[in-house]
């Protein structure tokens, strides 16, 4: 068997839910000379992937292709340690020809989607650092609702696994690494910085330098996929917008939302997480049935379902609900009522 020298001992993972403050923390690391770092590279996901069966989509099949590659790498190779083994060469040809480039010694991979893969990460780079970065659930939620979704209620399917699988996937990765997880809660990062960042760069063995704080004037990584917004209105961590997710009380349907998402999540996780249930609870206490209820409102449920496997029954809510906010109660409901039974004529010509 051929065995891979490399086990990821210049590299730096950051492992968090998206709109957790990941790009902030990597422009601060970035600030430091020895450290490189793309918008997200999402390098390790499809090679991971190629033994996993479910929840992948591709023209040639996916599925196929996994049998087949698991059945090649059974029958005529050393076995799963191998591909591991060439995974490794992989990724050392990859990031160390950026870090050539680049001229830097250590290469920070922020890519908010590797909480799937952890426990892969860490077989194939064990002496690679693993930094969690943890944010209040409700922040994170309402940082995607009003930078992504904007009122495109459906596109939250798009967005679910971030906000219900993350969580809880990350604490198992976690648990899984043990004293190797470095864990950092943003809350506590954007109130003392010099502090987080002094302490953190200890642990991942670099010099830390009170100018990396100041990422003014560090080149922002290239890629389309940054943080389009919050980085933007500061040169330094900033406290600023840490209880802003609170703001989600005033508006119904953003309250339903939060509820709904809390309660998804469930206490423990929350509470594992770092954070209060009960005190988050008491902020968006409400009737829930009644929002629920509300032809006003976008039901959460229906969020989390792909529109392509909504009923019937979830279309007509859905084109009422969208019909009556554009147009108001009277013309939308007239509106929405010709486009449903403009769909039921298609569906029985």
């Amino acid at each position: 068997m051929h065995e891979s020298s490399y086990y990821g001992e210049n590299l730096i993972f950051i492992i968090s839910q998206p709109r957790s403050g990941s790009t902030l923390l990597q422009r601060v690391l970035a600030g430091h000379p020895d450290v490189l770092t793309s918008a997200e590279t999402w390098l390790m996901l499809h090679p991971v992937y190629t033994h996993k069966v479910a929840d992948i989509q591709s023209i040639y099949n996916s599925e196929w292709a996994s049998v087949g590659v698991s059945e090649f790498i059974e029958n005529y190779t050393d076995g799963n340690e191998e591909y591991d083994n060439a995974l490794r060469i992989w990724a050392k040809t990859i990031y160390e020809s950026a870090l050539r480039k680049g001229k830097k010694e250590i290469f920070l991979d922020k890519t908010p989607r590797y909480f799937f893969i952890i426990p892969e990460l860490y077989r194939l780079f064990p002496k690679a650092k693993f930094v969690f970065l943890l944010r209040n659930p409700m922040a994170v939620l309402s940082s995607e609702i009003h930078t992504y979704v904007k009122g495109n209620w459906p596109f939250i399917s798009q967005i679910a696994p971030d906000l219900i699988d993350a969580p809880k996937l990350i604490l198992e990765g976690m648990d899984l690494l043990g004293d190797d997880a470095i864990v950092i809660h943003y809350e506590e990062f954007v109130n003392n910085p010099e502090e987080y960042i002094s302490g953190l760069c200890s642990q991942l063995d670099i010099e830390f330098n009170v100018s990396m704080l100041d990422y003014s004037k560090t080149e922002a990584p290239k890629g389309k996929l940054n943080d389009p917004v919050g980085i933007h209105q500061h040169t330094r961590p900033s406290n600023k917008g840490v209880d802003k997710w609170k703001n989600m009380k005033n508006d119904p349907q953003e309250r339903h939302f939060a509820i709904s998402y809390l309660r998804s999540l469930g206490k423990e996780t929350v509470e594992r997480y770092g954070y209060s249930f009960d005190e988050i609870e008491g902020i968006f206490s409400a009737d829930e049935s009644s929002l629920k209820t509300s032809k006003s409102i976008f039901p959460w449920e229906l969020c989390l379902r792909p529109e392509k496997k909504w009923s019937f029954k979830n279309k007509i809510r859905s084109i009422m609900y969208f019909s009556i906010k554009e147009k108001g109660p009277i013309v939308g409901r007239l509106k929405a009522y010709k486009k449903i039974l403009s769909i039921i004529a298609k569906k029985f010509k």
